[in-house]
């Protein structure tokens, strides 16, 4: 496993990186996701893969509700036909989507329950070449060397594994 940089403050770690010129790409989201209201209480966990195949245990989450009552969704990365996706190790892909956000960001594929489209345009991304390891949303995050930060918004910064970002977004 890799040694993780401890990053404090996400927003002076990313205006270093395009300060050194690190690699900055433009993508737009294209993968499809099965998706449900989460159940509050219920812990989630987000994994992955380094560059070895190990697993990475990107972080752990509890579905919580929103200001009006509303549960988080569960997303769980999907395939072509819409099937739930497991890596190697038989994880699912799964991670936690604030209610807002989820209806911001996602809308529903007519005839396929629980199947929903990503909606948005072109974002913006700064690569990894180091593995590093955040606080964010007061949850705990590991992403590998060759994962990405999203950089759209500067007040919504947040951090993509490698793999997740080639089988999620498509390079414009």
């Amino acid at each position: 496993m890799p040694a993780y940089k401890k990053i404090t403050d996400l927003k002076v770690y990313v205006q270093e990186l395009l300060n050194s010129g690190a690699p900055v790409c433009t993508a737009e989201k294209t993968a499809r996701i099965l998706a449900c209201p989460g159940v509050p209480g219920k812990q989630v966990i987000s994994w992955s893969v380094d560059a070895g195949g190990a697993a990475v245990k990107e972080k752990e989450a509890v579905v919580s509700t929103d200001a009006s009552g509303h549960p988080d969704w569960i997303a769980t990365k999907a395939d072509a036909s819409g099937s739930p996706v497991a890596d190697c190790h038989a994880h699912l892909n799964q991670w936690i989507i604030g209610d807002s956000t989820f209806r911001r960001k996602y809308t529903a594929i007519p005839g396929q329950p629980d199947l929903y489209k990503p909606m948005g345009g072109p974002q913006r991304f700064v690569f990894l070449s180091e593995a590093i390891h955040i606080v964010q949303w007061g949850e705990e995050w590991n992403v590998d060397a060759g994962g990405y930060i999203n950089i759209t918004d500067p007040e919504d910064l947040y951090v993509i594994s490698g793999r997740d970002f080639s089988d999620t977004y498509r390079v414009v």
